[in-house]
């Protein structure tokens, strides 16, 4: 089969803004003009570059965004619009953010070389191999806010960019909204936040109160704010980054969900029918570059898009279930083009929190080896401090839930993408041999060995649950190289 793009040409002088969609598979893309329903598919569009600098978030989406304004992991502009929030870069927000982190990681590092002049009054750093302990903990923290915060306005450019894509895919498969799932999903996010800021302020306490034996509790208190205040911008850049990932993988599910409807409606069954999920995680709508348009812009997903004809793949009936519009082949055809859309999204993630994400495993490595190590320690010298054992164990706990929580996003993105590949490959097990369902399908199938759908930040490793098991065997290996040199030490 033979894809043949529309080659009509646009005038210099036409009137509206032409929108790109997206390049499909073998270099053939798409595109439609605005305010001319059924117009030619011309073969020239406005760069992804000049695409929208500005959109609308509503629910979770513009919460854990106001979250990150404060720490500088977002450094927009919020104006009220509606039941939601414009978003846009703000030149402001990132001078304040760019002064946050710099007073932070300077304050503390000089509260770092204050504690370790001190030398045996420290109230972390006693020994030789607690200090080599307690500055590899400072540092990672300090080395992860920095990239987060440093990185922060590439990443909400990148995310402004892509913004459209969620929401013309959105409007293609038709998704619903859903208040009482979004109001869950604030919680969620307002529940961890508070659990982890509980377990901070209890730390902190705890090494005051140890100051205040040696009559430090103020030393202490100078010392170490910095660093702590430091733990929260970490903190919400693990959440950032999950919150991001797990919406798009949300996509990639209901496109699969899509797939298997097509089958069906094909004839072809390859799964068990699924009860429809929601589809806002994200809640968004792009605004139009046309700001005299801007008041038609809607928060819902499913609502027009302020004029802008939308390819619909599916519907919703009365009663809420998925109906096919379009024929299989063409179904088909259209999935693989959004497909490819979520593929360029996740590749754009992976480039906005590569480095960020590389310091965090590196952080939480070294963390899990740190926090059991001074447990270990505590146990072995016996100085009779529940207190302390008990916050290590918590400690142990938030470092393995954090490294969950970054590496499971991508596990279950990777897990959608072979679902994909099974749906597609019994697909063309089952359809007839001819005609132009096949063609497709090949088509598809080539695109899906061509595009990966996984997080690999930097190229280092790739975010699946093996590398879990990878970090607690370096983990058991480095505390027993500690365990030794703490016995020369000794």
């Amino acid at each position: 089969m033979t894809m043949i793009a529309s080659s009509w040409a646009l005038p210099y002088e036409y009137p509206y803004r032409v929108t790109r969609i997206k390049p499909f598979i073998l270099g053939v893309e798409s595109a439609k003009v605005e305010g001319v329903p059924g117009a030619p598919l011309p073969q020239q569009s406005v760069p992804r570059a000049e695409r929208a600098t500005h959109c609308v978030v509503g629910g979770a989406h513009a919460f854990i965004l106001r979250i990150s304004s404060v720490v500088g992991l977002a450094p927009l502009r919020f104006e009220s619009h509606g039941a939601g929030y414009t978003v846009s870069i703000s030149s402001a927000m990132c001078v304040y953010s760019y002064i946050l982190v710099t007073v932070l990681v300077i304050c503390t590092i000089l509260g770092l070389a204050a504690e370790l002049n001190v030398g045996t009054q420290s109230v972390r750093m006693q020994t030789r191999m607690l200090q080599v302990a307690s500055c590899s903990d400072v540092l990672v923290v300090v080395a992860t806010a920095g990239a987060g915060i440093y990185g922060a306005p590439r990443r909400m450019r990148n995310m402004l960019k892509f913004m459209e894509d969620i929401a013309m895919v959105d409007s293609s498969i038709g998704s619903q909204y859903s208040a009482v799932a979004e109001r869950k999903l604030c919680l969620i996010i307002l529940a961890s936040l508070i659990v982890f800021s509980v377990l901070v302020v209890d730390d902190f306490a705890f090494y005051v109160v140890e100051g205040k034996k040696l009559d430090r509790e103020w030393d202490v208190l100078i010392n170490y704010i910095a660093f702590y205040a430091l733990w929260f911008v970490v903190m919400i850049l693990e959440l950032q980054f999950a919150f991001t990932a797990l919406s798009v993988r949300s996509r990639f599910t209901a496109v699969n969900d899509a797939l298997a409807l097509t089958a069906r409606q094909a004839s072809i069954p390859v799964e068990k029918p699924k009860s429809s999920s929601t589809l806002n995680i994200y809640a968004i709508r792009v605004s139009p570059a046309d700001s005299q348009r801007s008041a038609n812009v809607s928060l819902l997903v499913n609502d027009s898009m302020s004029g802008r004809e939308q390819v619909v793949i599916i519907k919703r009936t009365a009663s809420g279930e998925p109906r096919l519009v379009v024929s299989p082949c063409d179904a088909v055809r259209r999935l693989a083009a959004l497909h490819g859309t979520l593929c360029d999204v996740v590749t754009s993630i992976d480039a906005s929190y590569g480095l960020p994400l590389i310091v965090i495993l590196i952080s939480t490595l070294l963390h899990l080896i740190v926090t059991p190590y001074f447990v270990i320690m505590e146990i072995l010298v016996s100085t009779n401090r529940p207190h302390f054992l008990f916050l290590q164990f918590l400690w142990c706990t938030t470092h393995m839930l954090r490294m969950i929580g970054v590496v499971e996003p991508g596990h279950l993105t990777i897990a959608e993408g072979k679902r994909t590949e099974g749906i597609i490959s019994r697909l063309m097990t089952s359809a007839p041999s001819t005609g132009v369902l096949p063609a497709r399908l090949e088509i598809f199938s080539r695109q899906l060995m061509l595009q990966s759908v996984s997080y690999s930040p930097m190229g280092m490793c790739t975010l699946h649950r093996p590398l879990i098991a990878s970090v607690l065997g370096a983990v058991t290996t480095y505390l027993v190289i500690l365990i030794q040199f703490q016995r020369y030490d000794s």
